[in-house]
């Protein structure tokens, strides 16, 4: 089954520099209709390798007593209890050594067309600054000090209501995601640092990282998990093999790190007629979406794994009045 769906691709200009022209907004947008294929009756099929999005079930012990509904919201719960066990789920599903929580984002109210940029989820106080616009453009770091672990949320927050984002995108660019990796936070870099090292070493050679890079995998993902049945507002993904690399555009963002504001993207998505999207009808809380955003498995010459998906929520018509959806998303970096 199909719903025929008005994706408002962007086609705006090539250096968006709008402080909304991101995926909070429908701005610079020329709306295409476009079948999207419901995925319920083969789920199984679809794999993170094979598509870059995989349907997995997990029930979380937050669904069950003494949690409520208001648990999945509350940010220390989530940190204690959620995290650990979409970490586990990660390892699990993607076959990872190590997984590390960047950033989880609460959704509970209709879209709404912004009328600013919202402002980027901040690191805890033990974090403290960094800069790169680039991966080769600072020396290389040393080992630093043991840190906590840091997790960034949005929509946790007492009388802040976040809405599904309608602008199909990819949550971080390649070099967006390298940035983040060497930026976000102290355990993030302590970790990649054998990674760093490697790729940094490689970059300037005919080729670049693509062609030379010998180390570790790593790779950035995100979940998504209804709270409830969907009844609006359904979460639509493209198979990585119908898209390329020409199907986006960066906008870049400036969000804090460990030396200060760093350079990093998300990827707004231009209208391609070979694109196949997706979506799951009538997903429920026990259904966690897994996407890829990143993979340096896909960057390999002639390489068969999926890397990173375009991804949206649409509106179906008729829907209005249904309940609005409430989700709960977990972005992390998963090492080899």
């Amino acid at each position: 089954m199909s719903v025929k769906v008005a994706i408002p691709y962007y086609d705006g200009p090539l250096d968006p520099s709008s402080p909304i022209a991101g995926v909070s907004t429908i701005e610079d947008t020329s709306p295409q209709i476009v079948d999207v294929v419901d995925i319920r009756p083969s789920k199984a099929s679809f794999t993170l390798d094979n598509n870059g999005f995989q349907i997995a079930r997990h029930d979380s012990i937050l669904s069950r007593s003494p949690y409520t509904a208001s648990s999945w919201t509350n940010q220390k719960i989530r940190e204690e209890v959620y995290d650990p066990e979409i970490a586990e789920l990660a390892k699990a599903v993607t076959g990872a050594k190590k997984v590390i929580i960047l950033l989880a984002s609460a959704r509970n109210a209709p879209f709404k067309e912004a009328e600013s940029a919202p402002p980027y989820p901040q690191p805890s106080s033990s974090e403290e600054d960094t800069s790169r616009s680039n991966p080769s453009s600072q020396v290389k770091a040393k080992v630093l000090p043991e840190q906590p672990l840091t997790t960034r949320g949005k929509g946790f927050a007492d009388g802040i209501r976040e809405g599904p984002v309608r602008k199909p995108h990819k949550d971080w660019g390649t070099l967006g995601a390298r940035n983040t990796l060497r930026n976000w936070s102290h355990d993030l870099r302590t970790e990649a640092q054998d990674i760093i090292e490697a790729e940094d070493e490689t970059e300037s050679l005919p080729g670049g990282i693509t062609k030379n890079y010998q180390g570790r995998r790593w790779a950035l993902y995100t979940t998504w998990r209804p709270l409830k049945p969907v009844r609006r507002d359904p979460m639509g993904y493209v198979d990585y093999f119908s898209s390329t690399e020409n199907d986006g555009v960066s906008f870049w963002r400036s969000p804090p790190g460990i030396n200060g504001p760093f350079r990093s993207d998300v990827v707004l998505t231009k209208a391609n007629p070979q694109h196949r999207w997706y979506w799951l009808s009538d997903q429920t809380p026990d259904e966690v979406l897994f996407m890829k955003i990143f993979d340096t498995e896909s960057e390999k010459e002639l390489s068969s794994v999926a890397g990173g998906v375009h991804h949206f929520s649409f509106h179906i018509p008729g829907t209005e009045q249904e309940e609005v959806r409430e989700s709960l998303e977990t972005k992390f970096i998963a090492f080899w």
